[in-house]
């Protein structure tokens, strides 16, 4: 495999379509859903390419209307789509978002066999994809872009990253853990903890965590992930800030209270920001108030990608 070229981004998972109700549909004159798309890659996606980071978004889609006009809108936002593959006769995968009055939301979704699922199942294919990713210089991916997986396809994508970053490319990871798509805690913590062992930036949430490893503190998750061998650790706190651990260095950095509308993609902006400050050379904890700055906006709005016209100057 070619060596991973320097400054460049691709980031690895699945987008679906989006459908999202009125808070507890308490507004029965208006229409019943909106209608997007959205996923915690393709999300963090869209916010790179907005701050002015070339990103390539790699993933599969259907050969359908809803595909070509979901890569339509991505091109138009500046993401990289080379590596899309249309699989034939494919549909993409849906979700409808329920949120409630504290703008916190709840999924529903219609994913089974979605063609980003099976990207790695053909091993034509899935040599395709990680030659694709090896010629970056930071492949992004999270758990969900994992648990999606078979495990088949799972252990072989874990594998090539740990090539991949042998041979001087670097892995950011979020496990950003959703329950139900694994089968249980153990796989999900299984995988995690080899994730952890080849990755250089690691950008979990403390909830997630907590559930999976019974973590009480801040300052016990961060030891117990750098202890997995990651130099770079980011830990979300949502409201409250992060903390953050880099090369003996440690702090936190509090968030500016704000008005939450819907929680949708606070972390995967989050992530943008960091990675986008990060990937420009910017210390920790200047990526870290960056990443505040544009989350704390992004949960004022609904949905997942907000409008253009409110992203913050980079």
């Amino acid at each position: 495999m070619n060596q991973p070229v320097s400054n460049n981004i691709a980031v690895f998972g699945e987008c679906m379509l989006e459908l999202s109700l009125p808070p507890l549909l308490a507004d029965q004159n208006s229409a019943l859903a909106n209608f997007a798309f959205g996923g915690d890659s393709l999300n963090m996606s869209v916010y790179l390419a907005r701050l002015g980071t070339a990103v390539e978004y790699v993933t599969a889609l259907g050969d359908d209307k809803a595909s070509d006009w979901m890569m339509q809108r991505w091109l138009a936002e500046g993401v990289g789509c080379k590596y899309v593959i249309q699989s034939q006769g494919q549909v993409p995968g849906m979700y409808m978002i329920e949120l409630d009055q504290h703008g916190e939301r709840s999924f529903h979704y219609w994913r089974a066999n979605s063609p980003a699922a099976k990207i790695l199942d053909n091993p034509e294919q899935a040599d395709a994809v990680f030659k694709a990713l090896g010629s970056f210089a930071t492949v992004f991916l999270s758990g969900i872009s994992l648990a999606i997986l078979k495990p088949s396809a799972r252990a072989a994508l874990i594998d090539f990253l740990s090539d991949y970053r042998a041979r001087g490319g670097k892995v950011a990871f979020d496990c950003n853990h959703r329950p139900h798509l694994w089968v249980d805690p153990s796989e999900a913590i299984d995988c995690y903890k080899k994730m952890y062992q080849i990755t250089d930036i690691a950008l979990p949430t403390f909830d997630d965590e907590q559930m999976l490893f019974g973590y009480q503190t801040a300052e016990h998750a961060l030891d117990a992930i750098q202890s997995e061998g990651v130099t770079e650790v980011v830990l979300k706190m949502g409201e409250k800030g992060c903390y953050y651990t880099h090369d003996g260095e440690h702090g936190f950095v509090p968030v500016e209270p704000a008005k939450v509308v819907d929680t949708t993609s606070a972390g995967d902006s989050f992530n943008a920001g960091y990675m986008n400050k990060r990937l420009a050379g910017a210390s920790v904890e200047e990526s870290c108030k960056a990443a505040h700055r544009l989350a704390s906006i992004v949960v004022q709005h609904r949905g997942a990608i907000i409008p253009i016209e409110v992203m913050p100057s980079n």
